[in-house]
């Protein structure tokens, strides 16, 4: 993995979405000290599971968990969420205080990268499961692109609008890589352009699959994980992308 030195800082987009509504359906627990949400697979498949990676706010709202849910029960396979921010969630009353903090590398940050890595390789060492797909949002589609790379125990990612990258990260993926961009994201327009050029570099120099859907019409930065569900393109581009990553995990995962 590599630390997204010299990224942008989160954009106000990344602050900004709607709750979904319902409850979990999942349980908590913990392997090898890291806490995770559990979203059973009713396939009970003992050989393929899904990460998932979440925004800034982490477990501090329930939409998490209920696209973990959303994607348990339409690919059949269980998901695993870790606490990145392992339970130091997001207060928004102090919230330029917490972001300055996290100005560092995010190589330095175990809550981020290195706890879904160390979650994703104790379910492969301890638990058994042959592969692993990922999906992550906004901050946690950054560790979708980190952990996109060969050294990584991830095998097929799905990345929703990143944040704090570098174009090295885009050049280090070797693994099947989908990018769902958002229509407007004052977090990653700024680089889209040379990421496209280096996502198409690694498909052709590697024979990697890379997908990038660029159609979320109506779309802002969030909008994969805090989509305002109350207006209908949004919607549409919201359970249009569900559906897209489901398809990708069944053709590569």
């Amino acid at each position: 993995m590599s630390a997204a030195s010299g990224a942008t800082k989160p954009c106000a987009d990344c602050l900004k979405g709607y709750r979904l509504e319902g409850g979990p359906k999942g349980k908590m627990a913990e392997l090898d000290g890291v806490s995770y949400y559990l979203a059973e697979g009713p396939k009970g498949d003992k050989e393929r599971a899904i990460v998932l990676a979440s925004d800034l706010f982490g477990f501090g709202l329930p939409n998490t968990k209920l696209v973990a849910d959303w994607f348990a029960e339409n690919t059949g396979l269980s998901v695993f969420v870790p606490d990145l921010f392992e339970g130091d969630y997001i207060d928004t009353s102090v919230i330029q205080s917490q972001l300055d903090a996290v100005e560092e590398p995010m190589k330095e940050k175990t809550f981020f990268g290195r706890i879904a890595a160390k979650l994703s390789t104790s379910l492969k060492t301890k638990m058994g499961y042959q592969r692993l797909g990922l999906v992550g949002y906004c901050f946690g589609g950054s560790i979708a692109v980190w952990l996109a790379a060969s050294d990584s125990p991830i095998d097929v990612s799905v990345c929703y609008h990143p944040s704090r990258l570098t174009l090295q990260d885009f050049e280090a993926i070797r693994k099947p890589f989908m990018l769902v961009c958002a229509e407007e994201d004052m977090s990653f327009d700024g680089m889209k352009p040379s990421a496209l050029v280096a996502l198409d570099k690694v498909r052709s120099k590697h024979s990697i699959p890379v997908q990038v859907w660029d159609d979320n019409a109506g779309t802002t930065h969030g909008f994969g994980c805090r989509p305002n569900m109350k207006r209908a393109d949004v919607r549409e581009s919201y359970e249009k992308s569900n559906a897209r990553t489901k398809a990708w995990f069944e053709e590569h995962l």
